[in-house]
């Protein structure tokens, strides 16, 4: 019997979800929320049974609490860390996006579902994530959470937040820098110039330093040079290089915090566990702390944690350290870390201040950890062990050495003996400046944040508006911010000054006088520059468009709007001012930019077109036509045109975009709005064919095909006969 087949092409591609973020929700943590976990038992024993396996297997996985129930079928599902895969209570890691390219949970791709064998409180990692949140040091979030596969309870969990791309985005600004996970033995030593010996460098087969952002343009370069800079430096001159490269001050307040938390599964002690984040826009390095059930008395060393030294901590496998045992060897730096230790003990890790938040969270997951079954298996602690170690007294059952409550308040009474300062001159470890991109005439607030152990004596900005011009000096005052337990905002001083006509630079620098009369100038060998915006805009252009928003990226009204993105492709920030977008050539000034709109260099700026100028962000006076119609951006004088496009009929959640941006031809993408149209925001499409087979054949005057998408995507139609013949469209 002859049969005819219908091909059915879908191009599936991602969908950039960019609404507002509501991920908090998934790790609020007021209420224990329920995860479910459907998989085929014999998927799940094989897992089980292949504990070292990385492959992903299909599941469903469904999430519920206040605020949320949501279903996702096809998520990625596999066991995840290190002696916990050994481990009877065994950690998961849940991928929304390894089958479905481009799917997310309210922006989160994935989660890691911690089983905390080795804690019997199962709560000192989501202490420590919530203690740096405190500090104001960037962090993972995480809550508890019940977990359930195939409807059988497995325990008491924590979900914590993974690091990845979507965290970059959502904890620092401008374009994504390089994120390196970093795992034993990642000591920082350096082994050589070429920056391929740290990127082939491994472990047990795996990568020591691994790069989880921009793979494919795989550039170690920066590594490599942040790694020689911090060991072959001459210890003399280290702080002039390392702060061009180096955010000091968050190195320091991980090493201070790590201190108080006990941890030593860590940089410092077992050159493990942390990740290195570099930035493009402040290009500079910083860490962000990762994997902290080890804290808290924890300990398999015979090591009390509790007293160690933290000027000599404590290592868990001996060998250099060069970003911690240089560092400290410089007295300014020495200072700075006893300050760090001392105001986190004193403001952030005192039991009274969240001895009352520690009981609430217990009481919330007491049943839950009550009827965890598999919290038993691997160290045999009863639920008297459960109680008893968030004790204030002594608690030790093998490698608990303290009771919760017994650490904290063991540790900073010991630590407050322990600290010592040197008199070594003042240091500024942050400056911010706004507004970044200022006009002509703007007032730009300087705020830095200053220590000196000897106690601050004045400060002072010094500027100049070329860089052989006449230096000007004015001075900064005092202005430190207590309502949050944050250091730089205690230590913050301010000043502000007036900027200078468009087309120029202000050149400045700070000068601080300790009451040593120690002074110090930061940046130490440089000029710190910021550029005037330029009112010529012939660098801007319309970069993409959306005209029929469904539900693809919400305004900050939360509204599904018609947006336009303009992108700025020169070096310097542009005013816009008075210029004009319009759709209609007959009426160029139908609607003009706001006073003091400004796109950064190689930014973008995002206008809604919905009518409603009222609400937050840019919103023009019109609307776009999804069946076509044009679109001109024109000059202040109203009548020179910069740049327009005419658009034909725009299909639902996808946009027009330029690739390249600002530069190359419209084509249709999938919407990258404030995102590159290139790279990792570009169209990228999986075509998959699907065989059909139609039944009967031959065939009738009429049949019908009947299939049902996986995706909200684009599909084409191709129909051939037997010979493969394409009939369809002829």
């Amino acid at each position: 019997m002859k049969r005819i087949f219908f091909t059915l092409l879908l191009l599936l591609a991602s969908t950039w979800l960019c609404a507002q973020d509501e991920s908090w929700k998934i790790f609020d943590d007021s209420h224990i929320p329920r995860v479910d976990i459907t998989i085929h038992p014999d998927t799940l024993k094989w897992i089980y049974e292949h504990v070292e396996s990385e492959t992903e297997h299909q599941a469903t996985f469904r999430f519920r609490n206040a605020y949320l129930d949501e279903t996702f079928d096809s998520i990625g599902f596999r066991l995840r860390g290190n002696t916990s895969r050994e481990a009877a209570k065994k950690s998961f890691k849940v991928s929304f996006n390894t089958f479905i390219q481009g799917r997310d949970f309210l922006g989160i791709e994935k989660l890691n579902l911690n089983g905390e064998h080795n804690d019997p409180s199962i709560i000192r990692s989501k202490l420590c994530w919530d203690l740096f949140q405190q500090a104001g040091i960037i962090a993972s979030r995480a809550n508890h959470v019940k977990v359930y596969i195939n409807g059988n309870y497995y325990g008491l969990y924590i979900n914590v937040e993974h690091i990845d791309e979507e965290f970059i985005e959502k904890n620092f600004s401008g374009p994504t820098g390089n994120l390196w996970k970093c795992l034993y033995p990642a000591d920082l030593n350096y082994i050589g110039s070429s920056p391929a010996l740290y990127q082939n460098l491994s472990s047990g087969g795996r990568p020591v330093y691994e790069l989880k952002t921009n793979e494919e343009a795989a550039d170690f370069s920066q590594l490599a040079r942040f790694i020689r800079i911090i060991n072959l430096t001459p210890l003399a001159s280290l702080p002039d290089s390392l702060e061009n490269i180096v955010d000091v001050g968050n190195i320091l307040s991980y090493f201070a915090m790590d201190v108080l938390l006990g941890s030593w599964d860590d940089y410092r002690s077992l050159m493990n566990n942390y990740y290195l984040y570099y930035s493009f826009e402040d290009r500079k390095f910083m860490i962000i702390p990762y994997d902290y059930d080890n804290t808290f008395g924890i300990d398999w060393f015979n090591v009390d944690w509790a007293q160690a030294d933290p000027y000599n901590w404590p290592k868990a496998e001996a060998g250099f350290r060069p970003l911690a045992d240089r560092l400290l060897q410089i007295n300014q730096y020495h200072d700075l870390y006893s300050h760090f230790l001392e105001f986190y003990s004193q403001r952030i890790f005192e039991l009274f201040l969240w001895d009352s938040r520690l009981t609430e969270l217990k009481s919330m997951i007491n049943s839950a950890a009550e009827e965890d079954f598999y919290r038993t298996l691997d160290y045999g602690f009863t639920i008297d062990d459960f109680h008893q170690s968030y004790s204030a007294q002594h608690y030790a059952n093998q490698h608990i050495k303290n009771g919760l409550r017994e650490f904290v308040n063991l540790r900073n009474s010991i630590l407050a003996s322990q600290i010592y300062y040197t008199n070594a001159p003042p240091i500024v470890y942050s400056l911010q400046y706004s507004p970044h991109y200022p006009l002509s005439g703007d007032s730009v607030e300087v705020n830095a944040s200053i220590f000196a152990s000897a106690g601050i004596k004045n400060a002072s900005l010094i500027y100049k508006f070329s860089e052989a011009g006449q230096e000007n000096e004015i001075s900064m005052s005092f202005f430190p911010d207590t309502t949050l337990p944050l250091v730089f905002q205690h230590d913050n001083w301010k000043v502000s000054f007036l900027t200078q006509p468009a087309n120029t630079r202000i050149y400045f620098k700070i000068k601080v006088t300790d009451s040593l009369d120690q002074t110090r100038q930061y940046p130490l060998d440089r000029w710190l520059i910021i550029q005037i915006a330029d009112n010529h805009t012939d660098s801007v252009r319309i970069n993409e468009l959306m005209a029929s928003n469904d539900n693809s990226f919400a305004d900050p009204a939360g509204e599904y709007d018609d947006w336009i993105e303009l992108y700025n492709f020169s070096n310097a920030p542009q005013l816009l001012s008075g210029h004009y977008l319009s759709d209609k050539p007959s009426n160029l000034t139908k609607w003009k930019f706001p006073a003091e709109t400004i796109i950064p260099p190689h930014g973008f700026l995002l206008v809604w077109c919905d009518e409603d100028e009222q609400q937050p962000g840019i919103h023009s006076n019109f609307k776009l036509n999804d069946e076509g119609e044009s679109l001109i951006f024109t000059s202040s004088d109203g009548i020179t045109i910069l740049d327009s496009v005419n658009f034909g009929y725009q299909s639902v959640d996808t946009s027009w975009g330029r690739i390249p941006d600002g530069v190359g031809e419209f084509r249709r993408v999938f919407p990258t709005p404030n995102h590159s149209n290139s790279g990792l925001g570009m169209f990228r499409a999986e075509i998959q064919d699907i065989n059909l087979e139609l039944w009967p054949n031959p065939l009738h005057d009429i049949t019908k095909l009947v299939f049902e998408p996986v995706l909200n995507e684009q599909a084409t139609l191709s129909i051939f006969d037997i010979s493969g013949r394409k009939v369809y469209p002829s």
